[in-house]
């Protein structure tokens, strides 16, 4: 018996997600473990190896429950296909914070920060960096070819699809209707084009990842050009949802896999940052360090030091985007 479209999405969306919690404990630098700096064979040790272990026992039980109830029950009941993942995701943080409270007592302290990283004199960016300028070309180039063919597009034509890949919204042909993803695309690429810089201007100097997160950014602000320009264009060019949806994700595959490198790079420095300043080994909170942004101790990148107050500005902007992209495509 085959599976509905609108199951096997979810489906495949929670074997990778479960699959990416599943590997957290290795994205990292070898000398921190669940957000703890540790002692470089820190992890063949009993207290590492079984930290691991429980680990991925807890995330294999809710990855194997979650798809076994979306299999048999996602197609009478929708919620499970929502919450199984949730669950996942919920349960691997949790197992995270757990493992990482029992594995402080054997933390050591890594080498004091050097504030003079930061730097006060400019620094040229990257020559991909202006790369982040083509979405935004290609999202304004798609308005004005919209525009310009306004009497082929229908009196009425669909916005959204379900996951079963059949129209379940439609617009008409007026400037809301037909603008409207542009318009959201377009605050996505400039939020996500400014986030970039904030992190290349807003950490240290030595810190290994700038480039490769800098990269990544600017391959999600292609995938987001793509998308949108792709829903935009639906009402002329007949392409498939799917397409339009994955068109983006090899830029941000291929720049994902180049940070994952950087981020286990044996030669790259340990992260400076004091282990006292961060909360369950996620949220780092340290005013007195000028960093915006530092390295992950969960995963691979940045996270934004929560001590600076341009952190919650740059937290507060987010909201208000999301809150306009609400007001302009509902």
């Amino acid at each position: 018996m085959s599976v509905p479209l609108f199951v096997a999405i979810p489906l495949i969306a929670h074997v990778l997600m479960s699959l990416l919690i599943f590997s957290i404990p290795h994205l990292t630098h070898r000398e921190i473990l669940f957000g703890v700096v540790v002692p470089g064979d820190f992890r063949s040790s009993p207290e590492g190896r079984s930290a691991i272990r429980i680990y991925r026992f807890i995330v294999a039980i809710l990855a194997i429950a979650g798809l076994i109830a979306m299999a048999l029950w996602g197609r009478e009941f929708l919620p499970v296909l929502l919450l199984a993942p949730m669950t996942a995701v919920v349960g691997g943080l949790v197992a995270f914070v757990w493992q990482n409270q029992k594995l402080r007592p054997f933390a050591i302290q890594p080498s004091p920060l050097r504030e003079l990283e930061l730097g006060t004199e400019p620094e040229r960016l990257p020559w991909f960096t202006w790369l982040g300028m083509v979405p935004l070309l290609l999202l304004l180039g798609t308005a004005w070819y919209l525009h310009a063919n306004w009497d082929r597009i229908p009196p009425r034509f669909p916005v959204h699809f379900g996951l079963d890949g059949n129209p379940n919204r439609w617009a008409d042909r007026s400037l809301r209707g037909v603008y409207a993803p542009l318009l959201f695309g377009i605050e996505l690429t400039v939020w996500f084009f400014g986030f970039a810089l904030a992190t290349w201007y807003g950490s240290r100097r030595s810190e290994p990842l700038r480039k490769p997160v800098l990269g990544y950014l600017v391959g999600i602000q292609w995938t987001f050009a793509l998308l949108y320009a792709g829903v935009s264009l639906g009402p002329l060019i007949r392409l498939p949802v799917a397409a339009m949806a994955l068109a983006g994700l090899p830029i941000i595959l291929v720049a994902a896999i180049y940070v994952i490198r950087k981020s286990n790079d044996p030669r790259a420095p340990v992260d400076p940052t004091p282990n006292e300043c961060w909360k369950g080994g996620m949220i780092y909170y340290n005013p007195n360090d000028a960093a915006l942004f530092v390295a992950r101790r969960d995963a691979v990148g940045f996270t934004s030091n929560m001590g600076n107050p341009w952190s919650w500005v740059m937290l507060g902007s987010l909201l208000v985007l999301v809150a306009i992209g609400f007001l302009v495509m509902r």
